[in-house]
Order: structure tokens, then sequence, then C-alpha cells
């Protein structure tokens, strides 16, 4: 392999593949370099004007108008060899964002191998500049998931993206222990039904349910703010949009409650009056004052510890249909049960199964059933099966919907090990 430096035409060059770096930074002020400075640094093209390296100054080049670009031609250098080089040199520079990095260090090693069989992961760190290896085998680990979970490549950088694949691949192990092991997790499988609960609560008879007990997503874009920092990251929708829709099922939720019925419906605090108000719309007797789930034993949060309390409870609509009577009477509206700590926490959002299983005792009495139609971790089924009731649940997510279903069977006095 040589090279030759020369001025070739910027409409010559050719880009055959998909390119490793698909941001491309600040090409603005790269195009303003070039025009108060020229070319600082040649692009490397093949012997048939492949582009090798330089994407971002071919692109300022053909962004000004220029009708040249300096390159360097590599003689000698076949298509496998080109995407070598990319690589390599890619890789060694600091300005990748970490998809670019982990899916150029992926397709490196690929190569490498592809070249030499006996090649390994070591090898494949030098040949990028020393790059741990560590580095090489999370890379090609993430690259590999990613195609199967996509939310992995939308992580804000690489350890939100380990955090998330780590969650997906418990997730996966969950699944095929549920599938395979029909005798001990089939019941749980029946009775907790895999979608679009807005549309599965439509199929449902009516007063099928002693109780509604469900905490759904709270509509203020919590997931982007905090997924992939504390414990799991696993997506779910949670604007504006998609709150709404959850709140039309309030008149199925009448629907499917027994004539005398209960409802706790967790909700944000910048919500309450409209999820009162809906609920009452929709039949209910909705109880001025909510439930509060106090959780400051566990962390507490604010966006401005400078300006406010961090915020340490969670509020819940206690509503009513028809006229039910409380199982258990006298006991007060807050709820002091510690939260799930970040270690045990097996998604983003878990409430403990010990809150669910107070509030579910002081509504209903052994036998009677108790639905959620937003299962998550499944601590609200769990939680009645512990106590038993009969439960109910609806999940969107297959890997969560496995994650509930063994922490149910887990939580089911005669299942138990």
């Amino acid at each position: 392999m040589s090279s030759l430096t020369e001025l070739i035409a910027v409409d010559s060059v050719v880009v055959r593949y998909d390119r490793i770096r698909e941001d491309l930074g600040d090409i603005e002020s790269l195009k303003a370099s070039i025009e108060r400075f020229g070319q600082l640094q040649p692009i490397i093209i093949d012997e048939n004007n492949g582009l090798i390296d330089g994407f971002r100054r071919f692109t300022a080049h053909k962004l000004l108008g220029r009708t040249e670009v300096l390159a360097i031609r590599q003689v000698n250098v076949d298509e496998l060899m080109s995407r070598e080089l990319e690589l390599e040199t890619n890789i060694m520079r600091k300005d990748m964002t970490w998809q670019e990095r982990a899916k150029g260090i992926s397709e490196l090693d690929r190569i490498k191998r592809e070249r030499n069989p006996n090649w390994s992961q070591a090898m494949t760190a030098q040949a990028a500049g020393g790059v741990n290896q560590r580095e090489i085998s999370q890379s090609i680990m993430l690259t590999k998931m990613a195609e199967i979970f996509p939310e992995i490549a939308e992580a804000k950088n690489i350890n939100q993206a380990l955090n998330i694949a780590k969650s997906k691949a418990k997730q996966v192990i969950r699944h095929k222990d549920v599938q395979d092991n029909p005798e001990v997790y089939g019941d749980a499988e029946s009775r907790i039904w895999q979608g679009d609960s807005v549309e599965l609560i439509k199929d449902i008879p009516d007063e099928t349910f002693n109780a509604i007990v469900t905490d759904p997503p709270f509509g203020v874009d919590y997931d982007s703010r905090v997924a992939g920092t504390i414990g799991d990251a696993s997506a779910y929708e949670d604007d504006k949009a998609s709150y709404l829709r959850i709140l039309s099922m309030a008149p199925d939720m009448y629907r499917v409650l027994k004539k005398d019925g209960w409802l706790v419906f967790f909700c944000g605090i910048s919500w309450y009056q409209k999820v009162k108000e809906t609920f009452q719309d929709a039949g209910f007797h909705v109880d001025e004052i909510p439930i509060i789930w106090d959780r400051t034993e566990g962390r507490t949060f604010t966006n401005r510890p400078d300006r406010y309390f961090t915020r340490g409870y969670d509020i819940a609509i206690h509503a009513f249909k028809g006229e039910p009577h409380l199982a258990v009477r006298g006991r007060n509206n807050i709820f002091r049960i510690a939260p799930v700590g970040t270690a045990d926490r097996e998604l983003l959002v878990e409430r403990p199964v010990e809150l669910y299983a107070e509030i579910i005792r002081h509504l209903t009495i052994p036998g009677e059933s108790v639905a959620d139609f937003f299962v998550g971790s499944g601590s609200c089924p769990a939680a009645a099966a512990s106590i038993g009731r009969q439960y109910f649940g609806c999940e969107l997510d297959a890997g969560r919907r496995a994650t509930a279903i063994k922490k149910i069977v887990a939580h089911t006095p005669d299942k138990k090990s």
C-alpha cells in the first residue's frame, strides 16, 4: 500500500457505504476555518476516489461550493481495507458520539476477525490505539443488543446504555424462564394480559372487580428526565397526550367495578384536579383528601435544591362506586412505607409490595378481586396474591410483564419454594 497527495474534483469523491460518523458536529465552524485558513488536512481516498477518511472536511467543501479538495490517495487498497482504515482513524479520535464509537469498534473487530480467524479483542484494543479491552467487549455487546432493542442507541451516554442493556438482558432471561415453566407461571400468565390497557379494558365484562388499584405513568415526562440515571432505564410513554389517553379509561374503570367497588389511582400532584374531575365525571365518588404515600425513608427529589424542598411523597385518588365499606376501618390516609432501594429496584419506577398490600388489605377481604391496569414491575398484583386476593393486570411491555409474573409467583403463598 502506497500513498500520493493531489488535488481532486469534489464531485469525483465517492462515499460507498454508510459512515460510522453520522454526527457532523459543528460543521459551520469547520466551514469558517476552511474559508479563512484553507484546507489544513487532506482527506484520504482510495485509488478509485472512494472516501476513506475526512467526511467532515469533504462535506464542508461541498457546502462551501468548492470544486477541488486536497486528498491523499492510498493505492492498492481493497474495499475491506478501506473500511478498516476509516474505522481505525476515527476510533482514535475523541470527538465521536458514544454510539459512533461503539459501532466503529464493533465493526473494526468484525473486520479484523474476518481477515484473521485468530484475532482477539485484545488485539482490537491495540489496533484502535490502545483502547481499554473492556471498552471493546462493551461496544460489541451494545452494538448487538441495540439491533434488538433500539432504545439502547437513544441513551445519552455509554453508562446509561449499559444500564439499559443490563436491564434488557435480565428481562429476556425472565421472559424465557416464564415461557419455559408453564407449570410454575401459567396461572399468573393467564391473569396478566399483555397489551394496551386502554383497549384491553374494553374486553372485560361489567362488574368484574372489587377494587382497582393502579399506578400509571404520571404524564410529567419522568421517563425522559431520569431514565438511565436511577435503577432500570426501561422506556415508557409519559407525556401529556399519552396521559390524557389513559384518563379516557375512567368510564370503563367505572363499568368493570362491581356495584360497590373501590378505586385507588396514583397521580402526580400537577394532575390531581384533572384526575379528580375526570373520575367524578365517570360516576365515581372521589374523596377530596387523597391517599398520601410518605416515602421519605428513601431518596427524595427536586430539580432545584437551591430553591425548593425535596419531594418526599406521592398521592393517589381514593374513589368508590356505589356504597362500599372499608374492610378495615380507622386507618389514616398517610402510608409511611420505605420505597424500594435503588440496588433492589427492577424497573425505573417500582412501588413497594408492602404499600399495595396495606392499601388492598383495607379495601377488600380475602378472595375478592383487585385489578391493576398498569402492572409495571408487578408489585400491586404481587401484593394482592400475598394476602389472598384474586388479581388481574395489564402490561404493554413483554419484558416488564415477565418481571411482574415472576414477582407475583414469588409472593404467592402456595407457590413459594
